[in-house]
């Protein structure tokens, strides 16, 4: 045989022809497969980087996003003068402003109970039963074999049953024993919410104090009334059936914890400027984790000699290029210009830091500035930094698109690699001939 420099006598000289055509296939394609490897991996180290990049843009968006959303700036505090008493929480937007609150009343839930009777397994009669709080009204059937413990658990078990709580006391009778008595707690403060109780007492008799009737409203002791919550905002009186109190400020809800008539309570509701430094912050935080993502997948390691992976790449370079120029200018068109007038500072480096103590004092002392810097549209940093990286994150958009143009590369090496095996196996096929 002739080709590729070597000469086989053929199959009766007791040679390994498989094994010498095997050899000289792989030679023929060990370079090829190489080449094809190598680029496949570059490739698929470009594509790893591109991912994280655009994952770590992404990140930095949302934080953008999160900075310039209207709750940020709208976010309140409050603060009482005395806790014991009051305290306030408030929906963003709340109107900012400071209440006197004077506590006069708390409402409470009512509270009744039963006579006595021997013990818990004492039966009361036969009949129905039905018991009103609130909006709620249900009805259970009493036996007459049913002992209190039965009838509590009847009225605690019954499915309708969403507004009061029975259970049974024992108490001391008076005369050196004890006796049961079944207590019924509605569930909600108020008047509104008072228990009733009426019955259809078999015996005939509704309103005696004999057999069902025994547990009728009118037979039972108070042992809490229900009260409404009484109270003044500023000197103006209001009524609410529960303590925690919504609506009498628009977007503020009132927790009232004690009653102390004459002594007033000062509520504050204040911008709660923690809010927009946590998004500062994150926001710093997410720059900085796109920055150093950047540097490692376009720089050079000297240690190890090797280029990063999108060392020259355009799109890589065009978004973080794009961001260190804008966000490194002048940006702002009110009386804040640059991100050094609210503490932000970008280094020799690329990295971002945020003087705290300067940024809390521009949020105290300048406040609407402040917040026209990082959101107005078209100048504001959050709006331009989600500008500037709109074209790159959006669908089929610059990075999108430069991995689709990655994933080409790797489907037409895949192809190669298929066409370079065909090649191979004609190949192996031309040699066997020739033996």
């Amino acid at each position: 045989m002739s080709g590729s420099g070597i000469s086989i006598s053929g199959i009766g000289s007791g040679l390994d022809v498989q094994a010498i055509v095997s050899q000289l296939v792989r030679a023929e394609s060990a370079p090829k497969l190489n080449l094809l490897d190598r680029r496949e991996a570059r490739f698929d180290q470009t594509l790893s980087g591109l991912s994280k990049l655009k994952s770590a843009a992404n990140d930095l968006s949302s934080a953008a996003f999160e900075l310039r959303s209207l709750d940020t700036f709208r976010t309140r505090r409050t603060e009482s003068s005395n806790e014991d008493i009051a305290t306030a929480t408030a929906q963003p937007g709340t109107a900012l402003g400071s209440y006197a609150l004077e506590v006069k009343q708390l409402a409470s839930a009512q509270k009744l109970a039963s006579g006595g009777f021997a013990d818990a397994s004492s039966t009361v009669g036969s009949g129905q039963m039905t018991i009103k709080s609130g909006e709620n009204s249900f009805t259970i059937d009493v036996a007459a074999t049913d002992s209190l413990n039965a009838i509590r658990d009847r009225i605690n078990r019954s499915t309708e049953n969403t507004s009061v709580q029975a259970s049974i006391i024992n108490v001391d009778d008076g005369a050196g024993g004890t006796e049961a008595r079944l207590v019924l707690t509605a569930r909600e403060t108020g008047q509104v919410n008072a228990i009733n109780v009426t019955v259809d007492d078999d015996d005939g008799d509704n309103s005696d104090n004999n057999g069902l009737s025994r547990l009728a409203t009118e037979n039972l002791d108070e042992l809490t009334a229900a009260k409404d919550a009484q109270f003044t905002i500023d000197g103006l009186n209001v009524t609410s059936a529960s303590n925690q109190v919504e609506g009498v400020i628009e977007g503020m809800t009132l927790n009232l914890k004690s009653a102390q008539p004459g002594q007033a309570v000062t509520i504050d509701v204040q911008t709660d400027n923690s809010v927009v430094m946590e998004a500062l912050n994150n926001f710093v935080e997410k720059y900085n984790a796109l920055n150093s993502i950047y540097s490692e997948l376009t720089g050079y390691n000297a240690e190890t000699e090797e280029s990063g992976v999108l060392q020259g790449d355009s799109a890589a370079n065009g978004l973080m290029r794009g961001l260190r120029s804008t966000l490194g200018g002048n940006i702002g068109e009110g009386a804040l210009k640059n991100i050094a007038d609210i503490g932000l500072q970008i280094d020799s480096k690329g990295q971002m830091s945020l003087d705290e103590t300067k940024a809390e004092n521009m949020l105290n002392t300048e406040p609407q500035a402040v917040r026209k810097f990082i959101t107005a549209p078209g100048s504001g940093l959050a709006r331009v930094t989600d500008d500037l990286m709109k074209p790159y994150l959006q669908f089929n958009g610059i990075l999108d698109t430069r991995q689709n143009s990655v994933n080409l590369s790797l489907e037409r090496i895949a192809d190669q690699r298929e066409a370079l095996g065909r090649r191979m196996d004609s190949y192996h096929s031309t040699l066997l001939k020739q033996f």
